[in-house]
């Protein structure tokens, strides 16, 4: 089901044609911005969207520090260290070693 397929093709050519109208729309937006001209000259350019979003600048806002993290504190008791019953542990399933293979010699 990887890339191979009757509508893969289909699929790459759309995503391809989508990936050049975006690239082409940005290319025709800068162009247009950087062109842009007024013919009557005035200096007050308020009613035109393009010169209002150039002179719009991200407001830098401090970020608020958070409160540091209380310690917690808590007791701590040590249970006294008990011997152990065995070296080996026992587990609830177990009921003999695993088979060891014979090689006749």
């Amino acid at each position: 089901m990887g890339l191979s397929g009757p509508n893969f093709g289909n699929q790459r050519s759309w995503r391809v044609l989508l990936a050049l109208m975006c690239v082409m729309l940005v290319v025709v937006a800068g162009t247009v911005q950087v062109a842009h001209v007024h013919a009557d000259d005035m200096d007050n350019h308020s009613t035109c969207s393009l010169c209002a979003m150039a002179h719009v600048t991200v407001q830098v806002v401090p970020s608020a520090v958070p409160a540091p993290p209380a310690p917690v504190v808590a007791p701590v008791e040590a249970l006294p260290n008990s011997a152990p019953r065995s070296a080996q542990p026992m587990f609830a399933l177990f009921i003999r070693p695993p088979p060891v293979a014979v090689v006749p010699a």
